[in-house]
């Protein structure tokens, strides 16, 4: 198994390289000079002193590979704008978005597993029929207007929730999570359905009712274990999706998430801020979908097996 975490760490190593050359690339051909950002009302001379400063002299590939051989050593540079270490800025607003993806996943395999299981268990019935509309109207309800619903509920109306900010502690995760959460919980809420489906009327699960094994312990012990690996894969996707930054819902409740922090550099073409945080961000999704392959592995033997080959 150790051998496979290995081999996995070590093929990060091309894909960070190849996600901070296509950042640099995209960022190059965009509109716009991010000296003139820096010194809108430079002259001429200050200009070209600040792009001597910025580093912004040389091809593209003469400046990503000054910009590689900086992160090699764990320097992602300094922001354009704020003239702050981009990995110390990145790393004061991770905190926010693994707070916001954490709650946010337990409020989607809150609503999902159980709606998911009622919806195999009860195929074709209308509560079956009820959970696929509820996961319908999940799946079609975008973030950004569903944020302001609840805020207006919520915030506005009845005062129980702040409409923003994170001063409040927990309160203030509440309905982000929510906003972001009931999507990811539509989705997969059809997954476990799909999943419990495949294994339910499975001969294994026959010969357990036959010996006399209660239905409940039957679905929760026998048939929800088995149904639990597509499950485990998309809850990891969705998780990374999360971590990568939910920029509408961050936006909406103004939280100062990693999402917002990428979107306002692209914004002031704070090219060095951008290419850290994608990848900082690229680096922490690898290694969740690691995790991930890892919990595979005691989920079911038979993958651990494969791996240890």
């Amino acid at each position: 198994m150790h051998k496979y975490v290995i081999k996995r760490l070590l093929m990060m190593i091309p894909v960070l390289l190849c996600v901070a050359f296509v950042i640099y690339a995209i960022m190059n051909v965009a509109e716009g000079d991010p000296v003139y950002v820096v010194s809108a009302d430079a002259t001429e001379a200050q200009i070209e002193e600040a792009r001597e400063e910025l580093g912004l002299n040389g091809t593209l590939l003469e400046r990503y590979f000054r910009y590689v051989k900086g992160m090699l050593t764990g320097d992602l540079g300094t922001s354009y704008v704020s003239k702050r270490d981009v990995m110390q800025t990145y790393l004061e607003r991770l905190p926010n978005t693994l707070k916001l993806a954490s709650v946010t996943m337990v409020v989607a395999l809150a609503i999902s597993i159980p709606l998911g299981i009622i919806a195999a268990v009860n195929q074709n019935s209308i509560k079956d029929t009820i959970a696929m509309v509820l996961a319908l109207l999940g799946l079609s309800m975008p973030n950004f207007w569903l944020g302001l619903l609840l805020i207006m509920l919520f915030s506005l109306k009845l005062g129980w929730l702040p409409s923003g900010g994170y001063e409040n502690g927990m309160l203030s995760l509440i309905l982000p999570a929510f906003t972001i959460g009931a999507g990811l919980a539509a989705f997969m809420t059809r997954s476990t359905r799909s999943s419990m489906l495949d294994v339910i009327r499975q001969d294994y699960l026959r010969m357990a009712r036959a010996k006399g094994v209660s239905e409940r312990k039957v679905i929760r012990k026998h048939a929800l274990r088995n149904a639990l690996i597509p499950i485990i894969t998309v809850f990891g996707v969705q998780f990374s999706n999360v971590l990568g930054g939910s920029v509408l819902a961050e936006t909406v409740f103004a939280w100062p998430g990693v999402g917002r922090l990428v979107v306002d550099a692209i914004d002031q073409r704070d090219i060095p801020m951008v290419t850290g945080a994608l990848v900082m961000t690229t680096m922490i999704v690898s290694i969740v979908n690691l995790l991930i392959d890892i919990v595979y592995a005691f989920v079911d033997p038979r993958i651990k097996s494969q791996y240890t080959k």
